[in-house]
């Protein structure tokens, strides 16, 4: 579940780290995606949320990926 904090700063993103908008969906997108994130940010637990999957590390949300609209965020605090 995510918090209020957790929810505005995903709302509140308008650059993404990761964009696969323009490309033909895919499964491997998703892979691609996951990957990036796992190894800028070392995540430790995901959780799907239906249409979102979002990244923790040490319970601080450092990524999150839309795979319905293929956009995806690292957040710089994640890998600072």
């Amino acid at each position: 579940m995510l918090t209020d904090a957790q929810e505005k700063a995903i709302n509140s993103t308008t650059n993404y780290t990761i964009d696969f908008e323009q490309h033909e969906y895919s499964d491997q997108l998703e892979v691609i995606a996951e990957m990036t994130i796992a190894n800028v940010t070392q995540f430790d637990k995901s959780e799907d949320l239906g249409g979102l999957t979002v990244y923790y590390k040490a319970d601080k949300l450092v990524a999150f990926y839309d795979y319905e609209q293929q956009l995806g965020t690292v957040f710089k605090e994640a890998i600072q």
